[in-house]
């Protein structure tokens, strides 16, 4: 059953899939129309799950449960990445590449890949306050509170000490 994203529980656990370009407006809508129609019907075991989807600066997609109510299960949880890995096919985009790291700045995403954030903190273009997404988050609670987290509180922090 799909449920508005600010009444869900602060414990509900959650997934963010980052995508590796920016979503067009079109695409906005198709993954929100779609995301809803997924979700109302998106059960475990029988049970409708109280869940909610949610796109985040046109460049991330954020899929939540409820477990006060029922709880994901394995079989569950594999539906909703199939919904994710369809919207990959679909808008030929990927949603589940964990090789970039995402920024913001000027309220602009950024990506850059892995194996070059130390070099990017050592030439200074990556600097302990720009903000940084925390994609690891795994409840509503913490997505709120630390999703959107500086580099330096980050765990990109420790070749910034490295540096000094």
């Amino acid at each position: 059953m799909y449920t508005n994203f600010d009444d869900l529980d602060k414990s509900s656990r959650l997934w963010v899939y980052q995508a590796d370009r920016a979503f067009s407006d079109d695409e906005k809508k198709f993954i929100l129309d779609n995301g809803i129609e997924f979700v109302k019907s998106w059960t475990a075991h029988n049970k409708a799950l109280n869940a909610s989807i949610e796109v985040k600066y046109n460049q991330f997609i954020v899929l939540a449960v409820d477990e006060t109510q029922a709880p994901a299960t394995g079989c569950s949880i594999d539906k909703s990445v199939h919904f994710i890995k369809a919207l990959e096919n679909e808008l030929k985009l990927n949603l589940l590449d964990k090789s970039k790291i995402a920024f913001l700045k000027d309220n602009q995403v950024f990506l850059e890949n892995l194996p070059s954030i130390k070099s990017k903190i050592e030439a200074e273009e990556i600097t302990p306050d720009l903000l940084t997404f925390n994609n690891m988050v795994s409840n509503k609670g913490d997505f709120e509170s630390s999703w959107l987290i500086p580099v330096g509180d980050s765990w990109m922090a420790r070749f910034l000490k490295a540096k000094v």
